[in-house]
């Protein structure tokens, strides 16, 4: 998955990935159409077809249409079984793990619960038991897995596969990368957790075919993941997409970051929460009041977004409030680079459209746009598994990309 620039072993692995691409874009697919599409030789295909073939990463078939009652051609598909990945979601409350075929199909699961705030050696050990799990779950050869992919919240460097600061773990410069490759000798690409998501949702979920949009996630912490040109946009410094942490009011709640007024000091699921037991002195007559003196049950988001259910005007307006927030920082962010689409995924989008209304009508009301723009705004059908399908898609996208 690495090589050595300009090498011919290089060359030959690019045009195996472009043949490979062409293939997964547009299968079943003949040798003379992917000739035709990548400019590349009829022999040259051919060649790198028998290779492929060789290494069981494509199958033919015979195609049930011909062209003007000639010979039917041999059309060729990926063997998305031949080979498979393992994706690391790691959060603030759970490590997620999971091993996939190459189209993204999940054969094994683990997840493991953060009750306590790890080391860092602590949680590094903590991933480095839930792979050996997976691993121990399935039969499959070592040989056959291409990869690790990790998605980590926070700040991370992708270059050097490090955690460089996550917040809510309270943990900095994790060794992502060297732990995991020392441990299991396979690659490993690590990636910022939204960043992942929006990788994914561009493979497998609403982001299919749009060459530019936003993955907007909220949860614990709020971040995003931005599509410029079919590519995740990082900067130099591999920290873009922190809309969780642009000031809405510099006289605002504290954030965990340090600073004050931080989109995520309003709008994340720890915000909402916050926000409700600030203010439930003074609404008493709520009923997320009446069920918490009650003691029969403790305060979470479900909770809230259960009173909103059942036309609690407190808990209604909380969520209302979120959603303004967030549509306010969208539509910020729609003004500068107006994309084709903005995904929005968590379970508070999920619950009605308590958050989704507001952040709608901020969107159409702070938005400078013409009237031939369009831009919809969906939520994701990834969910939460879209993080860990997105650090397997780390892989995926290494394997098929043909330029760097």
């Amino acid at each position: 998955m690495s090589y050595v620039t300009g090498s011919f072993e290089r060359m030959k692995s690019h045009n195996q990935s472009t043949v490979l691409n062409m293939i997964r874009l547009s299968e079943p697919i003949s040798r003379a159409e992917i000739a035709k599409q990548t400019n590349l030789t009829p022999p040259t295909v051919s060649s790198l077809v028998s290779e492929l073939i060789e290494k069981n990463l494509i199958t033919e078939e015979q195609s049930t249409n011909s062209k003007a009652g000639g010979r039917k051609p041999i059309m060729l598909r990926i063997n998305y079984s031949a080979h498979y990945i393992i994706g690391v979601y790691a959060a603030a409350e759970v490590v997620r793990v999971i091993l996939t075929t190459m189209d993204g199909k999940i054969v094994a699961d683990n997840s493991k619960e953060i009750t306590v705030l790890p080391s860092k050696t602590e949680f590094i050990n903590m991933i480095i038991d839930n792979i050996h799990n997976i691993l121990n779950k399935t039969a499959i050869e070592k040989d056959l897995i291409l990869g690790i992919g990790f998605a980590m919240h926070g700040l991370v460097d992708p270059d050097q596969g490090l955690a460089i600061f996550s917040p809510h773990l309270r943990l900095e410069n994790i060794p992502i990368k060297v732990s995991l490759e020392n441990e299991f000798n396979f690659p490993v690409i690590v990636e910022n957790d939204v960043r992942a998501l929006a990788i994914a949702e561009s493979w497998f979920g609403q982001g299919q075919g749009v060459s530019d949009f936003i993955c907007l996630s909220v949860g614990r912490g709020i971040g995003s993941g931005i599509f410029i040109n079919n590519e995740i946009y990082k900067s130099s410094f591999n920290t873009a997409g922190e809309i969780g942490h642009t000031i809405l009011d510099i006289n605002g709640p504290k954030c965990q970051c340090g600073n004050n007024g931080c989109l995520e000091a309003y709008a994340s699921e720890s915000a909402i929460l916050n926000n409700v037991k600030k203010e439930l002195i003074t609404n008493q007559d709520s009923l997320i009041h009446i069920w918490i003196k009650d003691g029969s049950d403790e305060l979470s988001i479900k909770m809230v977004f259960k009173a909103a259910k059942q036309g609690d005007r407190f808990a209604i307006s909380i969520l209302e409030d979120a959603g303004k927030s967030l549509g306010l920082a969208a539509a910020n962010m729609i003004n500068i680079l107006k994309p084709s689409k903005l995904i929005v995924e968590g379970s508070i989008f999920e619950e009605g459209d308590f958050v989704l209304s507001p952040l709608l009508e901020m969107i159409e009301k702070y938005t400078f746009k013409s009237s031939h723009e369009e831009i919809p705004v969906v939520c994701s059908n990834l969910g939460k598994t879209g993080m860990v399908l997105g650090a397997v898609t780390l892989v995926l996208r290494k394997m098929f990309k043909t330029a760097d």
